[in-house]
């Protein structure tokens, strides 16, 4: 049997630590500063590391960047994977689900307006443009892989709670996958109202308005529904 190499997995272990003191200084330099007026000194010194240091684990600022994307996606695509994989009603999940969303957009509000506002450096970043995913068009640029892949696991897990609902009669008949769409647009653009948003909602308020919403859409109580999503 092989003996283990304790001081590799030291090492190993203290990288990956490092490494995630420095994705959390730079997300909130970038979420103070934006993209353009940050530096990586300004990183360095928020992470109490050395220049030298941070240049052993990234090799620009914009690698930075595109890795402080890319862990907030994960962190938030593991919440969603705990949601689906609990053992309880449907309904319940989804209005969890709903609830995790807004909470976490809440929690990454400063930096999630970098994402948005920023799009050169989002393009630069992941060479994605954010103005052409946003509207159709006929020759639309190739989203990166690795985003590809968290974006699609995202749309799996709220498909797959939807399609379990439909499955046990607690929601009806439906395209799970445009219904998921449907919900997750409804989520982002609730919450990223700008200039147009007149009152503030708590969480809890926002969630309990969009879960009823979803659940119950607007049609009046007794009326037969046309063009259902089947």
């Amino acid at each position: 049997m092989a003996r283990r190499d304790l001081r590799k997995e030291r090492a190993q272990q203290r990288m990956a630590e490092n490494r995630k003191f420095i994705l959390s200084a730079a997300e909130k330099v970038f979420a103070k500063n934006g993209y353009s007026h940050a530096s990586v000194d300004d990183i360095a010194r928020e992470a109490q590391f050395s220049k030298a240091t941070l240049y052993r684990y990234f090799r620009s600022k914009g690698e930075i960047f595109t890795a402080v994307i890319m862990e907030s996606f994960q962190e938030a695509l593991r919440g969603f994977t705990r949601i689906q994989q609990k053992d309880r009603d449907t309904e319940a999940k989804l209005r969890e689900i709903i609830h995790y969303t807004l909470s976490y957009y809440k929690k990454k509000e400063s930096f999630a307006r970098i994402f948005l506002m920023e799009r050169s450096a989002v393009k630069k970043a992941l060479n994605l443009d954010i103005e052409e995913h946003m509207m159709p068009t006929i020759d639309k640029q190739a989203i990166p892989e690795e985003f590809r892949q968290v974006i699609t696991s995202f749309q799996s897990a709220l498909t797959s709670i939807l399609q379990e609902g439909m499955e046990s009669g607690v929601f009806r008949r439906m395209d799970p996958q445009e219904a998921g769409y449907i919900l997750g647009a409804l989520l982002r653009g609730f919450h990223f109202r700008g200039f147009v948003q007149e009152i503030t909602y708590t969480v809890e308020e926002s969630t309990d308005m969009l879960h009823s919403f979803f659940m119950h859409g607007i049609q009046a109580s007794g009326r037969s529904h046309e063009g259902e999503c089947a």
